[in-house]
């Protein structure tokens, strides 16, 4: 049986139980954040679905963690640590139904920054883990544009970015947007007046759309 091994917050729907079973938001953190940080998005998740926020596995000098080691310092993950974060954060979700009383096949994955580049690996290498994926401030690390392949065939996918990030450059998010409508992803997509976070306007985008992705 899978068992749940990262350090996480959890927020699960009162109404939640063995025969009710909820939908649930998984809320992966950025270089140097921690199971805290993803906070301030629980306000785009709607009612009745549950919240869970990992820390990710890797402590980086006390300053917090992280889902891979970057190569040189720059964007691009080094390969080793980005398939171990990968396959972490893969365990990680399929031990939750085990612990909670949640639907395994209405989980949506919500990644910020390097949290969006390990979403974004595990749905294109390990395809049909979840019902979706919010890619926020994020990209798709050159090492999963050269491998996978999947066929995604509807898969919704939520694409936000800042046209002022100076962090992760405007041309990964569309790069990334351009890659998930290749793969037949059901794509929405959004740039936004702003640098490496989401707008008050973004907010209100991604909660129209989990409120429609969860529905289904």
């Amino acid at each position: 049986m899978p068992t749940v091994e990262l350090v996480h917050r959890v927020q699960i729907p009162p109404e939640a139980g063995p025969n009710q079973p909820v939908p649930a938001v998984v809320m992966v953190h950025g270089w140097l954040g921690d199971e805290t940080v993803m906070g301030i998005f629980k306000q785009t998740v709607p009612p009745g679905v549950a919240v869970i926020s990992p820390r990710a596995p890797l402590p980086v000098n006390g300053e917090g963690y992280a889902w891979y080691w970057r190569d040189q310092g720059g964007l691009q993950p080094e390969t080793d640590s980005l398939w171990a974060g990968r396959d972490q954060l893969q365990a990680f979700l399929a031990g939750l139904p085990q612990q909670y009383p949640l639907d395994p096949r209405r989980i949506v994955l919500m990644g910020f920054s390097q949290g969006a580049a390990i979403c974004n690996t595990l749905v294109l290498t390990r395809p049909g883990q979840v019902m979706g994926v919010v890619s926020l401030a994020g990209l798709i690390p050159d090492a999963v544009i050269e491998t996978a392949q999947p066929d995604l065939a509807g898969l919704p996918v939520f694409i936000a970015h800042g046209v002022r990030d100076e962090t992760v450059p405007l041309a990964s998010a569309q790069q990334s947007r351009d890659i998930y409508t290749r793969l037949g992803a059901q794509v929405t997509y959004d740039e936004y007046p702003t640098g490496h976070k989401l707008t008050t306007q973004g907010m209100a985008d991604l909660k129209a759309w989990l409120a429609n992705v969860v529905k289904q």
